[in-house]
Formats: structure tokens, sequence, C-alpha cells
């Protein structure tokens, strides 16, 4: 009987004879008619197999897409590593933006001390902000009786480096705390053809030197400004411990990037020829404490 007159024949059997009565399947040589396999199948047995074989199935995809890669391929999963990294980068993206804002700051706060403009309201805010920030510090932090006679022994070691308080033609004060401690060193060899002279906004001084010329690092320091200006060439600024900042000007390239990190003496620029051509090549130097220009003799041994 073939398969066609099986089907004929269970389509007019009532169901309940269809699930209770086995039937046997072979599976038979064609050539030789040899029974090769054969087994006995009820209708309620086909069901069962045919049931638990789609429950393994969905079990077995189920634990696929939970548990393995896999589930990266499926639409709507995602994957929670990608979401961690993608947290943890938005966080460092934050952390950037503010380090970048406050670098900017620094920068156009550097550029205007540089050109020796009015830093603005918002500088002073910021500073009296710092003002009343460590005011509150201080008074939190209260130092024993040993501690302060310490401390004022070392002060009054520290007063021989003190800078003392001039004044410009407008009567703005151009003082600088005593902070700064330690030795500079003269950035190259030369005759001052052009002193300081804070009346007259000459907030530096002028070296003659042969052209390109290297000029050295005064004191170990990070590079916070290194660009070219229109009215003095080539402009490079160091930040030095103690709130000093040397600036050299008037150069014709520069060797160092801003961000850099340099020693004492170490070569920063080339001296070039500044807008005063009568002097030829010179190196305009400035120094600057706590935000005020002193003169670099007082400093410097040149």
């Amino acid at each position: 009987m073939g398969i066609k007159d099986w089907w004929l024949k269970l389509k007019g059997t009532p169901l309940s004879d269809v699930i209770k009565h086995k039937h046997r399947f072979v599976v038979m040589d064609t050539d030789t008619f040899k029974e090769k396999f054969s087994f006995q199948l009820s209708g309620i047995n086909l069901f069962v197999t045919i049931g638990v074989t789609i429950i393994v199935l969905i079990v077995l995809t189920t634990v696929l897409i939970a548990f393995t890669p896999l589930r990266e391929y499926i639409p709507g999963y995602t994957d929670t590593e990608m979401v961690e990294q993608t947290y943890v980068n938005a966080k460092k993206i934050d952390s950037l933006e503010v380090a970048i804002s406050d670098q900017e700051w620094l920068i156009a706060t550097m550029q205007a001390v540089l050109r020796g403009e009015h830093l603005g309201t918002d500088f002073e805010e910021a500073v009296a902000d710092s003002t009343a920030t460590l005011a509150v510090v201080t008074k939190a932090y209260k130092h024993s009786k040993e501690d302060s006679l310490l401390r004022v022994d070392v002060e009054n070691e520290d007063n021989r480096y003190q800078v003392k308080q001039t004044t410009s033609q407008n009567n703005v004060a151009l003082d600088a705390q005593p902070v700064v401690t330690h030795l500079f060193f003269a950035p190259l060899k030369g005759n001052i053809v052009i002193p300081y002279n804070a009346a007259e906004r000459h907030y530096g001084v002028d070296i003659s030197a042969a052209s390109n010329t290297p000029v050295n690092a005064a004191y170990s320091g990070t590079v916070v400004f290194a660009s070219f200006t229109a009215e003095t060439g080539y402009v490079i600024a160091l930040q030095h411990p103690g709130g000093v900042i040397t600036v050299y000007r008037n150069n014709s390239a520069l060797l160092k990037h801003q961000g850099d990190v340099v020693r004492s003496g170490e070569p920063i620029a080339y001296v070039g020829v500044g807008h005063k051509r009568e002097i030829g090549p010179y190196l305009h130097l400035e120094v600057w404490v706590n935000g005020s220009p002193v003169n670099p003799e007082e400093y410097i041994s040149f």
C-alpha cells in the first residue's frame, strides 16, 4: 500500500482511531525489497514527538539568543559591553570638554596678559571666587604654634627674593608676591640694548644677539603659548613654579609647541629680527609674576 492509499484510508478513519491506531513504517531496498529499517508509530506518539522537538528547538534558540554573541545579529538586541563602553566614552567626552574649556580660558587669559589688555570682569570674578575659597580652606585648617613659628622663619628667609612694588604711568600696581625662590638662567648671551621700563609699557628687556642664535629656557616649565604674531613674530611663553611666566618674543622660529615640558637651558627658539630693525636681531624677554610684569634683570644675570 502506497502513501497515497494510506492517506486516503486515514482520511476516512475517525480521529480517535487515528490517534490510537499503530502504524508500522518500513524502509526497504527497492531492488531486493529487503527490509532495512522499520518502526511502529501511533498518532499520539507522533504528536508527542513533534511537540517535544518543537519545544527543544525553541529552548535551544532562546539559549543561543540570550547567552551567546549571536543575539547581536538579531535586530532589537544591544551589546552590553557596547552600552558600557558608550557610557564610559560619554563621561570621558564630558571631562575632555571641561578640560578644553578651562584650557581655552587659560590661553585667552595668557594672550590678554601678553598683549597688556584688561582681563575683564570674568577674570576678576574668578579671582574673587578663588580668594573666597582659599579663605574658607584656611579657616578650616588651623596650624599648631610650632608650625606657625616655622612658617614665619621660612617666610622671612624667602623675603630675600621679594620683588619691590612699582607703578605704571596710570598708577596701576605692578607688584609681585615673594614666591620666586629659584634662580633663572640667561636665555642667551648678549647686551641689553633696551632695558625694562614699565612707565613706557616696555615690560621686558631687549637683548641683542646674532640672527638664529638659539634661545634657551630660563627655567624648567611648561609651554603655555607658542604662536606667530604680526607685531612680534614668533612668541613662546613658559609657565614656571611659583606663578612665574617667561615670555620670549621676536623669534625667527620655534622649537617647542604648546603643552611641551622643557628643562632649564633647553633650546626653545631662534633669535629673529623684530620690528625695531635699527638695533638688528634681538630677543625681547619678559618675566611675569602672578600676572604682573617685573624687571628681568632682578632675576637674571645677563
